[in-house]
């Protein structure tokens, strides 16, 4: 059967659940407040969320985001979401769903595929500059 990258639905919801689980292992999570931001997703027309699923077992998550960005005098690809359960990590999956985001947005002409990532996470760093992404910009962000 092999990897097969599809879209989420709604009701993949309580499999890609502990992969938060594995991307946030330090933040508390909140499942219902998590599976309302999930089927939102689903259902809107600028967000995109897929699963990587091998052999029918569903074992990696990507969203993101389409934007409108001035800098870029465009819109762009915002991936806010990505992790692969930690049993199949270093096989290519990640790889493969970068590359679905990279071959979706050039097809939808957009201007770049962002993202950001914790400063402890350095061998995701590696791992995205690997794939071509280049280190620009640092996030800030303000809790309201």
């Amino acid at each position: 059967m092999g990897l097969i990258i599809r879209d989420a639905k709604k009701e993949d919801f309580e499999l890609v659940y502990p992969l938060f689980e594995q991307l946030w292992p330090t933040k508390e999570l909140h499942q219902e407040a998590l599976r309302e931001v999930f089927c939102r997703g689903v259902e809107s027309d600028s967000d995109k969320l897929f699963c990587a699923v091998l052999d029918g077992d569903l074992i990696g998550f990507c969203a993101y985001a389409i934007m409108n960005n001035l800098w870029q005098e465009g819109r762009i690809y915002y991936i806010y979401a990505l992790v692969v359960d930690e049993k199949h990590r270093g096989k290519g999956i990640g790889s493969a769903a970068i590359q679905e985001a990279v071959a979706k947005s050039k097809c939808q002409g957009m201007k770049r595929v962002e993202l950001d990532c914790g400063f402890h996470r350095e061998m995701s760093h590696a791992f995205y500059e690997k794939l071509g992404f280049e280190r620009r910009a640092y996030l800030f962000s303000y809790a309201l």
